[in-house]
């Protein structure tokens, strides 16, 4: 009965989105979620709508080729190792076009009722974060630090060229090409692209806003289905549990119960996946690592299940049930990791 309740919510969600399309794309005055939600009533006294929950929330970032175009993009590294460090507000500021260009992708899904969290926004959110971070020495990935504070569904990664066309004697006439992918931000799947190249352009930002308006139904068409899917088979993530160092337990070892370890994580996500539905690639006395693991995006009162949400229920349930201290120490959006350490 509950999964009944749950594919028909998926239904509903497919249907009411090809109504926003549809509409959306035809110029129709349909009102905007802000407007629909101040013309509802009481909404306390109303249920939760799970079709509006399960809305995917976009965000536009410039590609990495645009950030290394713009000196935003470098390389570091430490004990060994390489980390990226990627600079948004460097970008943002070193050309006026930058913004204006990323704010009309921005204005243009907005026009069709998608949720949005902005990146200039955001980044004005992480000041206090990042200067706590530096305060406790802790390294961090801007992208990563970025996406977990905004948590988006879909990234839209933008890369454009307006180059000056050298066959002309008019030195304002450019030429435009671009490129957006939206992508799963849990999971950095491409959903969908669409791309144009040569455009002739005096003013970038509004070149670009006539191109999309051609193109952008069938992006919004794809994001669509791509998303009802994760609604109707669950949002894909990566967990792992991992035994800290120096402890004295091996996921091998019996538990309380008289299984091992690794055998209760195993049955925990039969019964916690959507369909059992996960791919194990690693098990190991000190690690057990699963892919493709699918969780339902929403609880059953129709409000949404995070990736947090999840992965604080597995913690709960390991300390309770195998009696070890455990702790997520996951960063990204779409990853769970759990370590256990001590009896």
């Amino acid at each position: 009965m509950t999964e009944n309740r749950f594919y028909k919510a998926a239904f509903c969600f497919s249907l009411f989105a090809v109504a926003i399309f549809i509409s959306a794309c035809s110029g129709g005055k349909n009102k905007s979620l802000t407007e629909k939600a101040s013309a509802s009533g009481d909404y306390e006294s109303e249920d939760v709508n799970a079709v509006q929950q399960a809305l995917p929330t976009i965000m536009v970032l410039p590609s990495d080729n645009l950030l290394e175009e713009y000196n935003s993009l470098k390389t570091q590294t430490i004990d060994g190792r390489k980390f990226v460090l990627r600079d948004y507000q460097q970008y943002l500021l070193a050309n006026n076009d930058n913004q204006q260009i990323l704010s009309t992708v921005q204005g243009a899904f907005v026009d069709m009722n998608y949720p949005l969290n902005d990146l200039e926004q955001t980044l004005k959110q992480l000041n206090t974060q990042e200067a706590t971070d530096m305060a406790d020495d802790l390294e961090k990935d801007s992208k990563t630090l970025l996406l977990t504070t905004a948590q988006p569904d879909i990234i839209l990664e933008l890369d454009y060229k307006n180059k000056m066309d050298l066959a002309s004697h008019n030195v304002s006439k450019r030429e435009l090409s671009y490129t957006l992918r939206a992508l799963d931000a849990y999971t950095n799947k491409v959903v969908a692209t669409i791309s144009e190249t040569g455009i002739e352009t005096s003013n970038a930002a509004e070149t670009l806003q006539k191109s999309l308006e051609g193109k952008l139904p069938k992006l919004s068409e794809d994001i669509i289905k791509y998303f009802s899917d994760i609604l109707y088979r669950g949002r894909e993530v990566t967990v792992r549990v991992a035994v800290e160092k120096g402890s004295n337990i091996k996921l091998s070892d019996e538990n309380a119960e008289g299984d091992t370890y690794s055998d209760w994580i195993v049955d925990y996500l039969n019964t916690h996946t959507i369909k059992g539905a996960y791919k194990m690639q690693r098990n190991s006395d000190n690690e057990i690592y699963f892919v493709n693991v699918r969780i339902k995006l929403l609880h059953e009162d129709g409000t949404q299940n995070s990736v947090y949400d999840w992965a604080r229920d597995f913690r709960s349930a390991i300390r309770k049930n195998l009696g070890v201290k455990a702790t997520n120490k996951a960063q990204g959006l779409g990853e769970i990791l759990i370590t256990i350490s001590g009896l």
